[in-house]
């Protein structure tokens, strides 16, 4: 870790923290050094490679030792970063709310295609809900992507609301989000009817393994309890709130997607399964009856 003279470099720190990090089962270890290096020298990754042989101050080096620690404790990297990227945009995370995943992007990029393909201007008369809301991740991308549109965002935990309201406000899209507060469908009666009812809900079963990591995340944003179907069950309440050729749109665990549909086909029509980039079935929609049901990128389920 050390340089000559026994000074301590950032070439040797990235060195020290990757081993470190690997040795307590981080994934990516090297690339997570680097973040939290750049972090407190206050530069991106690439200026921290380009100061390999830059020597830290006593305090820089504490301050580097602590977010090691801290990542190696198995607390997730947006946490210890306070950001995480979602749909090309930067959001606000703390351990009040779910860390947004790539998974999710799926569904918002299903959303837009049909709500785009209504027709007349972008997204102006729209409304869209999103049940679950956590950073507002899925709400701030679709009023951000679809300029004119209205949402409603929903969520038990006020804690999550506040910081759904401070992503909205940092992407100039707050005047077209409601942030309401409750569980399921029932606070978002009074705006309805609605073109697109969105919700990444729980989905890990009561005794599926879980990583290191997701145990630091609020536990009533990922844990669906003993009938990981309830979630789904308690969204459907909402098909009444869709407006005719309406769309209700959920992210699945691995492994749920058919069933998932199943369920949906009871209640909705034209229902579909998008999968996410490694194949897995990720997304299932359905469909409100009447009207003309704008298609989406997503196979037939």
């Amino acid at each position: 870790m050390t340089g000559a003279g026994g000074a301590v470099t950032v070439r040797g720190c990235l060195a020290w923290a990757t081993r470190s990090l690997e040795a307590r089962g981080v994934r990516g270890a090297a690339t997570d050094a680097s973040i939290l290096l750049a972090r407190v020298l206050g530069t991106d990754r690439a200026g921290v490679y380009a100061r390999g042989e830059k020597v830290l101050t006593p305090a820089e080096l504490e301050s580097f030792r602590d977010l090691v620690e801290r990542r190696g404790r198995r607390e997730p990297l947006s946490y210890i970063t306070g950001e995480r990227e979602f749909m090309s945009l930067p959001f606000r995370v703390d351990p009040r709310v779910l860390i947004p995943r790539p998974e999710t992007e799926i569904l918002v990029e299903e959303a837009l295609v049909r709500l785009r393909r209504r027709g007349g201007a972008p997204g102006r008369g729209v409304r869209v809900a999103d049940v679950g809301t956590g950073s507002g991740a899925i709400a701030v991308a679709v009023a951000y992507h679809l300029p004119g549109c209205q949402v409603v965002a929903s969520d038990v935990s006020a804690g999550a609301l506040q910081v759904a309201r401070e992503n909205a406000c940092r992407h100039g899209v707050a005047p077209r989000i409601a942030f309401v507060a409750g569980d399921g469908p029932e606070p978002l009666r009074p705006w309805a009817p609605y073109a697109a009812i969105l919700c990444n809900p729980p989905y890990v079963a009561e005794g599926e393994e879980v990583d290191p990591e997701v145990l630091h995340e609020p536990r009533e944003a990922w844990y669906a309890g003993p009938d990981p179907l309830g979630p789904y069950r308690l969204l459907l309440g909402a098909v009444d709130l869709l407006e005719p050729g309406g769309f209700l749109a959920a992210e699945v665990g691995a492994g749920r997607a058919e069933v998932v549909a199943e369920l949906f086909a009871v209640h909705l029509t034209d229902v579909t399964v998008r999968a996410d980039l490694a194949g897995i079935p990720r997304v299932v929609v359905g469909c409100a009856p009447g009207g003309r049901s704008p298609a989406g990128g997503g196979e037939e389920g």
